[in-house]
């Protein structure tokens, strides 16, 4: 690799892990549009994952057991679900399409709790809100890598605080991903090289976590619940644009 393309996999890398520790994930979808500027498609995807993994393993240990387990456990089932319906649909469903219904969802959740403040949507503060936005993470982020969205609307609309908010994700978003980890390595999708990539890139990922987790600490709710619906805007114009 070219220094140039080493500069933007440690910058991805900083991002990622702020993304995680500050945001729960929620700035992760431009990683990999940006590591397609000096990578292959399929290798930058397939150098995503072990990077997300690293991510999480940092972001779990920074907010250790600061989770909460009752609303984490209702998520699980609903995920694993939504992973397998990946698998069963992945030759028939297509992608842009469910990327376009992601990108809406989106656009109308952080619209409505931008300029429409009082009103609320109470399916989303229930089990039945944990299940289906928790399949519909699975799902997404088996077929089109945008699991966030789903999860990020689910936590906001129950109005976590910024803590238990990015360890509840951290958390949910690990499973997810160990999951997604078995089955490429079940069917060959990651190479030792990739895995041995990421892993060189490791001690910029500590740097990215501490300052993610620097940033959470000094935002308070409101704040913060604010700019994870200015950032799910972003992201359902982003994906809407086909980024």
């Amino acid at each position: 690799m070219d220094i140039t393309t080493l500069v933007l996999i440690a910058a991805v890398v900083v991002l990622i892990g702020v993304s995680k520790s500050a945001f729960a994930g929620a700035l992760g979808v431009f990683s990999v549009p940006l590591l397609m500027l000096k990578l292959p498609a399929a290798q930058a995807i397939a150098l995503m994952l072990p990077l997300l993994i690293i991510g999480d393993i940092l972001s779990v240990r920074s907010y250790w057991r600061k989770w909460d387990n009752h609303l984490l456990l209702p998520l699980i089932p609903g995920a694993i679900v939504g992973v397998l319906i990946a698998y069963l649909i992945i030759d028939i469903i297509n992608a842009e399409h469910l990327r376009l219904i992601i990108a809406l969802i989106c656009i109308v959740f952080s619209i409505k709790n931008i300029f429409f403040k009082k009103s609320s949507l109470k399916i989303l503060s229930n089990k039945i809100g944990a299940g289906i936005m928790s399949m519909f993470s699975g799902i997404t982020s088996s077929l089109v890598h945008a699991g966030g969205p789903p999860i990020i609307i689910y936590f906001t609309a129950i109005g976590l605080t910024p803590g238990k908010f990015v360890a509840t994700a951290a958390v949910f978003f690990a499973m997810m991903n160990v999951i997604k980890l078995i089955a490429a390595l079940s069917f060959g999708l990651l190479t030792g090289e990739t895995i041995l990539t990421a892993l060189a890139f490791f001690p910029l990922a500590f740097v990215g976590n501490w300052l993610g987790v620097k940033i959470n600490a000094v935002l308070d709710k409101a704040l913060f619940l604010k700019i994870m619906n200015y950032l799910l805007l972003v992201l359902g114009f982003w994906l809407l644009l086909g980024k």
